[in-house]
């Protein structure tokens, strides 16, 4: 017997036309739609059975149409976009509450959300609002997030589409998973068979090697919103930066030696490889299901992997792109030998890291800051120089 399935919308043909006014064409060159998508969205909402990712694109775009200074206060805005953010994530994550019970980043890896969502989640709702520039930048990645999770699929017909039928089924696994891990390990097999067949006093080509690798990573990772999620994820399924045959308190030295070129190179062409990269491996320490988790080699060397790129002068420049705020929550919410020591070496060995995070949310708040009193100045505001401090009452 076939399965009733109840929609907002009465025919597929207007989910597909809300889709082309939230994402236009490239050729696209009329006027702007998506006032009028977030409002027929609005009166889905009233009819019921709405799924979360058509309400939570709604929410984001309308954040940024109401991103005006000319109409909207500074803290408005920054209000409705973190209000509308808190909201996507929050509906994704405990949307899989049925069944096993998870933390918040355990349901983000099942979903394939990036883990520095859940930690920006959290920032917003029980720290300072992040600052315009995080949050327009956290909004872009949603919506392009959002796109290949959900509205790329609904092309299909509407009982095939995901996340409608019932409960549970919209689970963000794409199409293009599987073809981008194939490139990615495809790639990595004939590095290191061309590694393995280089005689010593040819390692230049093995060089070579690299950068070619490099450049086509680069570019599968590109290919995909995902894109940079699938290879950190081949990186540490594959235990590709941690010898399988490596024992407990065996050195790293020569392994750090010969990936830390590839992977700065990676880190370089696009970014987002080493925040991801950093959140698997994490996420590997703080839940492994391993019964000797002290005498556990691999897990050994995922550590010493994070501390090396954590600490070392070789990765310095490139640490802005780490969310030590999140290692440290996961560190604490999932403590074991290796989180514990994680969680120790970041703190006890430079204390001034565990305050990083804060501090850079700090630093880009008050340079914020001034552009917001900047762009208020040309609308007739002004700021007092000085303040004088006294009780109420007295002149």
């Amino acid at each position: 017997m076939a399965k009733v399935i109840f929609t907002p919308w009465k025919e597929h043909a207007q989910l597909l036309a809300v889709r082309g006014q939230f994402y236009p064409a490239p050729i696209y060159d009329g006027p702007d739609m998506r006032s009028k998508a977030c409002a027929t969205v609005g009166a889905w909402k009233l009819r019921g059975n709405l799924p979360h990712p058509v309400e939570a694109t709604a929410l984001l775009t309308d954040a940024i149409l109401h991103d005006d200074a000319r109409k909207n206060s500074i803290f408005s805005i920054r209000a409705t976009y973190s209000a509308a953010f808190c909201r996507f994530v929050t509906g994704l994550v405990d949307s899989k509450l049925n069944g096993q019970r998870k933390t918040m980043f355990q349901r983000a890896i099942d979903l394939g959300l990036p883990a520095s969502f859940v930690e920006l989640r959290h920032e917003a709702t029980h720290r300072e609002l992040p600052s315009l520039t995080v949050l327009r930048n956290a909004t872009q990645r949603s919506l392009e997030w959002l796109w290949d999770y959900y509205w790329a699929k609904t092309d299909l017909s509407a009982d095939m589409v995901p996340g409608v039928s019932e409960p549970g089924v919209l689970d963000g696994a794409d199409d293009d998973v599987e073809p981008i891990k194939a490139a990615v390990r495809s790639s990595f097999e004939q590095l290191i068979s061309e590694e393995e067949s280089e005689p010593p006093r040819k390692k230049r080509r093995f060089q070579q090697s690299v950068s070619s690798a490099s450049t086509h990573l680069v570019s599968v990772c590109k290919s995909s919103s995902n894109g940079a999620s699938m290879l950190a994820q081949v990186i540490v399924e594959d235990s590709i930066l941690v010898p399988t045959e490596r024992r407990i308190g065996d050195s790293m030295t020569e392994t750090f030696s010969k990936w830390d070129p590839l992977l700065q190179m990676l880190a370089e062409g696009h970014p987002s490889v080493l925040a991801a990269l950093a959140e698997e491996m994490v996420n590997v320490l703080a839940f492994s299901g391993s019964k000797n988790l002290t005498s556990d080699p691999h897990l050994e060397g995922t550590y010493m992997w994070l501390d090396h790129i954590l600490r070392s002068p070789e990765w310095e420049s490139r640490g802005r792109l780490l969310s030590h705020a999140y290692i440290l929550a996961v560190c604490k919410q999932s403590s074991n030998h290796w989180t514990t020591l994680l969680g120790e070496s970041i703190r006890e060995k430079n204390p001034s890291a565990a305050k990083v995070s804060a501090s850079r949310s700090k630093t880009a708040e008050l340079k914020q800051t001034d552009a917001d009193l900047k762009e208020l100045t040309k609308f007739g505001w002004e700021t007092v120089d000085s303040w004088d401090t006294r009780p109420l009452g007295i002149a």
